[in-house]
């Protein structure tokens, strides 16, 4: 039996948008074709998404608007810091 994930508020949205449709990163992956560890480190909030073409074919696999699966605070956040941008 596969295991329930429930959505909570410290999920990014595209974490909770994969639970809501019940896709797996990997089914994402193979979908949208982003590579996997690009999916799994936005998910885990390790890089920010910055890729609008990726983004593009993540949210169309998703059924979604590219809205719906960023956190643009998050992308200020970093950019006050003064850090480098966490993804290419």
């Amino acid at each position: 039996m596969p295991r329930k994930i429930t959505i909570t508020d410290n999920m990014t949205p595209l974490a909770t948008k994969l639970v809501e449709t019940g896709m797996t990163k990997k089914a994402l992956s193979e979908a949208s074709g982003v590579p996997l560890g690009t999916i799994d480190q936005w998910v885990r909030r390790i890089r920010i998404p910055r890729d609008v073409y990726q983004l593009y074919k993540v949210a169309k696999v998703l059924e979604c608007h590219i809205e719906d699966i960023i956190e643009p605070e998050a992308a200020a956040a970093e950019e006050i810091k003064g850090e480098a941008p966490g993804d290419d």
